[in-house]
């Protein structure tokens, strides 16, 4: 009797908690119209870009105008094109980017991790096109934590929604053309640009 008391005690836990979990993650996303990713600086080092503007079906399909794409270069005129998309609230902004590469015609020939610095693990991919091939690193933000793993970043939102916090989320894609078939030229590069803008995404993509 003592064990039957026990299980119906756990199996009422459980329930509950799959209630408020349920409500919390799918609750209606709220957007912050006066998002910090917006003032993202258009100058970084001797880096400088340009955004490029994105159609409103893309705000449309991301549900969400809190992003930002870019084209920076240096002053000795090496490009990176530089992405973010963060929300406060829409645990979907955050999603593998390989999905909208593939979509927009790039084939991804490999995927491999790497580390950014000791606080960010990454993702970077080797993507080939008709006539280009890329590097691509990304990696997530789930409130103050970084990683690679879209899964985890996932978890971490969904388990403080279950205990009533709101955990905002970001996902970060940095992307150099390779040229002269120099794969190591391209990765560099990346690094660089990422060593500047990693620390300015705990302020402007809290």
């Amino acid at each position: 009797m003592k064990n039957n008391k026990s299980f119906s005690a756990v199996i009422l836990i459980l329930v509950i908690s799959g209630i408020i979990g349920f409500s919390f993650y799918f609750s209606a996303p709220v957007e912050s119209k006066d998002s910090p990713i917006k003032n993202f600086p258009l100058e970084v080092g001797n880096w400088k870009a340009q955004d490029i503007p994105l159609d409103e079906r893309v705000y449309d399909l991301l549900e969400t105008k809190n992003l930002i794409m870019r084209d920076y270069q240096d002053s000795r005129g090496r490009k990176i094109n530089f992405y973010v998309i963060y929300s406060q609230d829409n645990r979907k902004v955050s999603h593998p980017p390989e999905i909208c590469l593939q979509g927009d015609g790039a084939a991804v020939v490999e995927k491999t991790p790497l580390k950014i610095s000791s606080a960010i693990n990454a993702n970077k991919l080797v993507m080939e096109k008709k006539h280009s091939r890329e590097l691509a690193v990304y990696w997530y933000k789930a409130g103050s934590h970084y990683t690679a793993n879209y899964v985890d970043q996932q978890i971490r939102m969904s388990w403080d929604r279950l205990l009533g916090k709101k955990t905002s989320l970001a996902l970060i894609r940095v992307i150099a053309l390779v040229e002269n078939n120099n794969d190591q030229e391209a990765l560099s590069r990346i690094r660089e640009f990422c060593a500047l803008i990693a620390p300015l995404l705990s302020k402007y993509a809290p």
